[in-house]
């Protein structure tokens, strides 16, 4: 009986220890397994992405409060301790380091683990998240593109075919004709009579020339008759130059009959539209009495960007609707390219030949859209996809189960909402179209971690001077703040302050030499807004962030990497 109730005994035991062993085993793990992943997760802003801390707290730009970072945890934690490979600075990420420091403001690098460190900028993101931010993709796929330009144009009078009505003579108009402006008059139709003094004597030499002509014809020296005749041709050749017609020059010849005027004719069919001579008017040789065109064929005249010159070429068909008349299209043809640009605008004037059968107007305004040369099966992307950076143009490519890669693409023509790719995507990519705006700047903050460091794979060598800070001897971030809350501020801690009527907000070509008033080498820069910089310490007005000091080669290089113009 004994020896049963010590075998029952002794299982009981055995049976207490093994359920002890699981409890407590799987506790520990799941503790160790929580440390990990404190230890690992990361915390970042939600406004400025770039901003991340291996702590909870808030932003040092806005204030709000760090999120936890996705994808900052260690896929392996179970496995074994992830690898740093680097640190950098939570400010900016081109800046790194081997070793854990602070910056300038206290704040602590952030560690960059080797499951990180992707090189080309792919990021992860879950399904919940793809589907709240509404994330749409499209193929790239082969299309025809229209290189179809949209402008706008005024009609204006065809150059060629209009003409300036005036006189030789002085006189006076005794009759006028054309009356009004816009009369359509035909070729040889009377214009005006004007009564010319000056072309009653050069009548009455005409008529004096005949007379010694007859009174000499029976002489029988030649050189009078020959002067008789020489008389004649030039008294006939004035009248000519006073533009008397060569009919009434025989009929005055014939009748001895002197004309008081001379009548102007019209020298081509068009419509008058311009009219500067009334009846009884004095006018001079020269002066400009009436302006006539013709209104068959009239000029467009067209603006044109001059990086849309490459679609035009003569004899390029265009479509043209005035307000007029809705809905109806009239055609023409580019006619002429005008060889010098607008200074001010970036345009080009292009002529285009229009016929008019009456309803157009010359000053008339156009739509005008102009059928450029057309490019078949050309990759293409939709407009909505490219991120135009300034510098770059990109595009983020979905390669599927939630992983987004921002692609640099060469863009050649636009239209109809695509853009021709000359490189950087293949048929058949998956491109986003909607939410990668907020993909990118994921994106961005893992390529500047990784791909614009100085080589590409290793960070930045520090100087000796940063080398031999060791971390035992800096302060904690959060200490140092807290050492500061009770101190109080002298005038040695406040930053000094720029001049109000100088700006520190720098634009256009920035000469860093005029900057560095002191000629000391040295800038003040502000990490988030490059186009800051002071040759004197203080806070940036943009963002209140402190400027940090730099030597006059690192201010331009990061201006230079950030697409700004430097002397």
């Amino acid at each position: 009986m004994s020896k049963k109730f010590l075998l029952i005994g002794i299982a009981s035991i055995i049976i207490v220890m093994i359920a002890g062993y699981f409890i407590f085993y799987n506790n520990g793990s799941e503790f160790n397994d929580h440390n990990i992943s404190e230890h690992n997760q990361l915390w970042t802003c939600g406004m400025h992405p770039q901003i991340i801390m291996n702590e909870p707290g808030n932003c040092p730009i806005c204030g709000m409060k760090l999120v936890p970072k996705q994808g900052s945890n260690s896929s392996n934690n179970n496995s074994g301790e992830r690898k740093i490979i680097y640190y950098r600075s939570p400010m900016d990420p081109t800046i790194t380091s081997q070793y854990p420091r602070k910056d300038e403001m206290g704040m602590d690098y952030v560690p960059v683990y080797d499951d990180e460190a992707s090189s080309d900028g792919t990021v992860k993101i879950s399904p919940t998240v793809i589907q709240n931010i509404n994330v749409k993709t499209e193929k790239v796929a082969k299309r025809k593109i229209r290189n179809i330009i949209t402008t706008n144009g005024v009609l204006t009078t065809n150059e060629t075919e209009e003409y300036i009505v005036t006189t030789r003579v002085n006189g006076f108009v005794q009759k006028l004709y054309v009356n009004y402006v816009g009369k359509r008059i035909n070729r040889g139709d009377k214009l005006m009579d004007i009564y010319s003094p000056e072309l009653v004597v050069a009548q009455q030499e005409l008529l004096t020339a005949v007379s010694y002509q007859q009174a000499i014809s029976n002489s029988d020296i030649q050189d009078i008759l020959k002067s008789g005749d020489e008389l004649i041709k030039n008294s006939v050749k004035k009248l000519q130059l006073l533009e008397m017609p060569d009919s009434d020059i025989k009929k005055l010849m014939n009748t001895k009959d002197v004309k008081t005027y001379v009548t102007l004719y019209a020298q081509q069919t068009g419509t008058v539209i311009s009219k500067n001579v009334l009846e009884g008017q004095k006018i001079n040789p020269g002066m400009p009495l009436l302006q006539i065109t013709n209104l068959n064929t009239l000029w467009l005249m067209a603006d044109v960007y001059e990086f849309e010159l490459s679609k035009l070429s003569l004899g390029t068909k265009a479509e043209i609707k005035f307000n007029f008349k809705p809905g109806v299209i009239y055609n023409g043809k580019v006619s002429f390219i005008y060889p010098t640009i607008e200074p001010k605008t970036r345009t080009v004037k292009v002529r285009i030949d229009v016929q008019n059968n009456g309803e157009l107007k010359p000053d008339m305004l156009a739509n005008v859209i102009i059928m450029g040369k057309e490019l078949d099966n050309a990759l293409v992307a939709p407009e909505n996809a490219i991120i135009r950076s300034g510098k770059n143009d990109i595009v983020i490519i979905a390669l599927g189960e939630g992983r987004f890669r921002p692609q640099n693409v060469l863009l050649g023509e636009y239209s109809d909402g695509y853009y021709q790719v000359l490189n950087g995507l293949s048929e058949g990519d998956q491109i986003v179209t909607s939410a990668q705006f907020l993909i990118d700047s994921e994106s961005n903050l893992r390529t500047a971690v990784n791909q614009f460091t100085s080589d590409n794979s290793k960070p930045k060598p520090m100087s000796g001077k940063e080398v031999g800070k060791e971390v035992g001897k800096e302060k904690p971030a959060m200490e140092m703040k807290d050492n500061k809350k009770n101190e109080p501020i002298t005038s040695k801690d406040k930053p000094k302050e720029v001049k109000k009527e100088e700006s520190i907000v720098r634009t256009g070509i920035i000469d860093l030499k005029i900057i560095d008033k002191n000629k000391d080498g040295k800038l003040y820069q502000d990490m988030m807004d490059w186009n800051v910089i002071s040759d004197e310490p203080g806070d940036c007005p943009l963002c209140g962030m402190e400027l940090m000091e730099m030597n006059i080669e690192a201010v331009k290089k990061n201006l230079i990497d950030n697409g700004f113009k430097v002397k």
